[in-house]
């Protein structure tokens, strides 16, 4: 029993330390301003009026679990992170605000989410000490099949509502990338002999807890 309560204890002391290394305190009170008034589902229910198509189904990351994430995937002064469906901008906001990484990259295919993030990205650059963080976001629109990610070191896509066709596309598209680009997806892994499987952990997001891959390009 004191074995049990002592490991408990030294768990909760490592994830004080963790958060503490990364202010994320701070980061996670600044990013739920930003997203106070933001309804995303909402939103995307409003975008996909004409696409009523599973693959489009929206979800979104939790701070914290997302934060802790990217903390097992070597981010670092290099790095180049891109969210494939972006939605809102929530975890392009979120990897720039805590990781002082080269970019950020959201390509989204809805106007209107991708007019949500562009929107949450102003109101963080006019945060002081937000200002170089946010120069290193840029979200874009366009089909995440065929978009250019070649320069990436990260990519993270939700990928829980992908199937079929689309979603071999996209592993097939994603081949391009270099050798050590990891690859982030939830609920499966990319269909393609190209990436090697490095870990799998479940993680919290909106939808509840979801099997994430994370793979690299071999």
């Amino acid at each position: 029993m004191l074995v049990t309560q002592w490991s408990h204890l030294k768990k909760r002391q490592s994830i004080r330390r963790w958060r503490k290394s990364l202010s994320l305190l701070q980061h996670k009170k600044v990013f739920d301003t930003l997203y106070a008034d933001i309804n995303g589902f909402t939103i995307s229910r409003q975008a996909r009026v004409d696409y009523d198509e599973m693959a489009f189904v929206y979800g979104e990351i939790c701070f914290e679990p997302f934060i802790a994430l990217l903390s097992g995937c070597s981010l670092n002064p290099h790095s180049v992170f891109y969210d494939l469906g972006s939605g809102t901008g929530k975890a392009v906001i979120a990897c720039a605000m805590v990781y002082p990484i080269k970019a950020c990259h959201g390509i989204e295919l809805f106007p209107l989410l991708h007019d949500c993030a562009v929107q949450q990205h102003q109101q963080l650059l006019q945060r002081p000490e937000y200002h170089l963080a946010a120069q290193r976001i840029k979200f874009s629109l366009g089909d995440i099949r065929f978009a250019n990610v070649q320069n990436a070191t990260h990519i993270f896509i939700n990928a829980t509502a992908f199937f079929g066709e689309m979603w071999q596309q996209l592993s097939q598209h994603l081949e391009q990338v270099n050798q050590g680009t990891i690859v982030i997806t939830t609920s499966k892994p990319l269909s393609s002999p190209c990436f090697r499987i490095e870990k799998s952990v479940l993680v919290e997001m909106s939808w509840g807890l979801v099997q994430t891959f994370i793979q690299q390009r071999i």
